[in-house]
């Protein structure tokens, strides 16, 4: 049975809200990521809780991309 991520996005920016997110492959760092329309990297991947079964809860930090 694959695994499912609960993820929550914090921007370093203080303009955008961030989100909270299903996902069923973990975010790791380096990798890009769209909200909305805009894009963003991947800075750090951290376990907010150890995994409940197949669930995993993550706090993930990201920052705009570089185009």
């Amino acid at each position: 049975m694959p695994a499912n991520y609960k993820v929550s996005y914090v921007i370093k920016e203080r303009d955008h809200p961030g989100t909270i997110l299903n996902t069923d492959h973990r975010p790791l760092v380096g990798d890009r990521v769209v909200l909305g329309e805009q894009e963003f990297t991947v800075l750090e991947v951290i376990d907010l809780i150890p995994p409940h079964g197949d669930f995993h809860y993550l706090h993930v930090t990201l920052q705009r991309a570089e185009a």
